[in-house]
């Protein structure tokens, strides 16, 4: 194949494997520094000029494709993109002073937004000697079989250091992370679903935070334990009034409890005008924000823009998923996949819908949730999930939960694919680096599903530093290891604060503990005590709990969840150890 010279004379012959060589080694040098957006920017240079559509490249498209941002907007982009360009080309120029010089040059002239390739200094010489085609040939086979093999250990290595970087501690980020306490609005009013609208909205502008990497969000349950670690809380009310919806906010900076910002306005009737507002309403914290804290434009930017479609009950249902995953039932869980279901007929195209729905198909598929009728009911639930996410993937590809729901039914499907969980969970922890439910959700699929605990526990740690008030599930992983460990105390310790109600796996580890107990030696029973008082739904006195969490289909569950072999085999010996348990009578 050939490519423009720099002077844009003459066509040079060049191989597309040799320039994804160059692109690697230029992102393994470092030059390109911490920004991920940078080394995006060199990959999509690249990929249009060998795809032969670099006359396409401008600044626009760049701002849109690479960069995120909302198409409809031009204030400001092409100085944005001018500054990226200018610093990619610096880069380049610090690697090809001292690399190799067989690599393929990749070069950006001033005052273009296109790539230049051209073969390397190194490259000119003879022609090869008739005699040598045998084995230029076979080297040439041989290194069309090991590129690819280091192309994806090179992504492999690439994917395994944002997961690295999102569990080291924020002091250690090069930047000041600022914490920002998201409280749910407050709903007044008389409308269906408005706490759904209220709850989900302040949910929606903490993810849209989140994806500032000098941002980390939390939900703590009050102002009051948000003031023990937040720079900032967000708190409001979204009231419906004269058949209209108002929305109060106020942005208020710890620890002097001062507010920095705040608005009450008008929002509207319908789906666009909330999400209308909402993006005003980011796109005011992060400029007040970023103004307080010196963050340049590039690190404010724009909220990203979100879809739209429908009315208030519609956007209702959609925002009802926040709440759900909050406080996980089955009678909401029914609710949410009949009204998302309706939801994804009537607007195919709205890719946010069909990522709640596929989490809410995943909770069918491994929990039994509201499970259909019939032999291929666990079958047709996964398969669900897998069309929803498949969609989500396609409408909505950097949706926090479109990537939550891609990385979980990678790892916990029935066609197990890891590669495809690392790219997910890394994708994941890259747009959204400190936003603890996803840390969380990762970082105990990696210990649990994959056996890597000191990676996996390391991410829930940083989920725990950064949410004050974390829900049960958090402590999950946690338990698990420690349920491992032949210390009944600890295990005790660490299953105190999951959620007795919630979720089967928090009640079969509660179940396990509680068992260790009751066969321990009475002098070691004295340091146990107190976890029989636990309580299931109902009022469920403790051996009742004991008999739902240890009942005969224990062992099963455990099989079907698909957990690393040492953590199975462990928690089915646990199980067969504490035998069947009776229900009070």
């Amino acid at each position: 194949m050939t490519h423009r010279s720099p002077n844009g004379g003459a066509v040079v012959p060049l191989r597309h494997e040799a320039v994804l060589e160059a692109v690697a080694a230029i992102r393994a040098a470092g030059v390109l520094g911490r920004s991920p957006r940078r080394a995006r920017l060199l990959e999509y240079l690249v990929d249009r000029e060998l795809s032969g559509h670099g006359d396409e490249i401008k600044p626009h498209a760049i701002a849109v494709e690479v960069f995120d941002r909302d198409p409809r907007l031009e204030t400001g982009r092409a100085g944005v993109v001018r500054s990226e360009i200018g610093r990619l080309r610096e880069a380049l120029a610090r690697f090809y002073a001292l690399a190799d010089p067989e690599l393929p040059v990749i070069e950006i002239p001033d005052g273009s937004c296109r790539a230049t390739l051209r073969p390397g200094p190194g490259e000119a010489g003879p022609p090869p000697s008739p005699g040598w085609w045998r084995v230029a040939l076979l080297a040439g086979l041989v290194l069309l079989l090991i590129l690819p093999v280091l192309w994806q250990a090179h992504l492999r290595h690439d994917r395994d250091e944002i997961i690295a970087a999102a569990a080291r501690p924020v002091e250690e980020a090069p930047y000041q992370v600022l914490r920002v306490a998201v409280l749910p609005l407050r709903a007044e009013g008389r409308l269906a679903g408005l706490e759904d609208l209220a709850f989900g909205l302040a949910a929606e502008i903490a993810t849209d935070l989140a994806t500032r990497p000098w941002i980390a969000v939390s939900a703590p349950s009050d102002a009051a334990r948000a003031a023990e670690t937040a720079d900032y809380l967000l708190r409001g009310r979204l009231i419906w009034r004269s058949e209209a919806l108002l929305a109060q906010l106020e942005l208020i900076s710890f620890p002097e409890r001062r507010t920095v910002w705040t608005t009450f306005q008008r929002v509207g009737d319908s789906a666009e005008a909330v999400r209308a507002a909402e993006r005003d309403a980011v796109g005011h914290i992060l400029r007040r924000l970023g103004a307080a804290h010196r963050m340049g434009p590039d690190q404010v930017g724009s909220p990203p823009p979100r879809q739209g479609a429908g009315g208030l009950p519609e956007l209702s249902c959609l925002m009802g998923i926040h709440r759900y995953l909050a406080t996980p039932a089955a009678p909401a869980h029914a609710e949410l996949g009949l009204c998302l279901g309706r939801l994804v007929e009537r607007h195919p195209g709205l890719g946010e819908a069909w990522a709640a729905l596929a989490l809410v198909r995943l909770d069918e598929a491994r929990f039994g949730r509201n499970l259909r009728s019939g032999s291929d009911a666990v079958a047709a639930a996964w398969s669900d999930a897998a069309r929803a996410s498949a969609q989500a993937l396609r409408l909505a590809p950097k949706g926090l939960m479109t990537l939550q729901a891609a990385a979980m039914l990678a790892i916990e499907g029935p066609a197990r694919d890891p590669e495809s969980f690392r790219f997910h969970a890394a994708r994941l922890l890259e747009l959204y680096p400190h936003h603890p439910p996803s840390l969380a959700l990762i970082g105990s699929r990696i210990a649990a599903f994959e056996g890597r605990w000191d990676e996996g526990l390391a991410l829930v740690a940083q989920a725990l530093r950064l949410e004050p008030d974390p829900p049960g599930w958090f402590h999950v992983a946690p338990a698990l290891h420690a349920l491992m460990g032949t210390d009944a105390v600890a295990a005790r310790k660490a299953v105190r604060p999951l959620d007795p109600s919630g979720s089967r796996v928090e009640r079969l580890l509660f179940g396990l503990a509680e068992a260790r107990n009751r066969s321990a030696p009475p002098e070691a029973q004295a340091g146990l005590t107190g976890l029989a008082a636990w309580t299931a739904p109902g009022g469920l006195a403790a051996a009742d709990a004991l008999g739902d969490a240890l009942g005969a289909g224990a062992a099963a569950f455990v099989r079907s969840r698909g957990y690393a072999p040492a953590l199975q085999a462990e928690l089915l010996r646990q199980i067969a150890a504490a035998g069947p348990v009776a229900p009070a009578p």
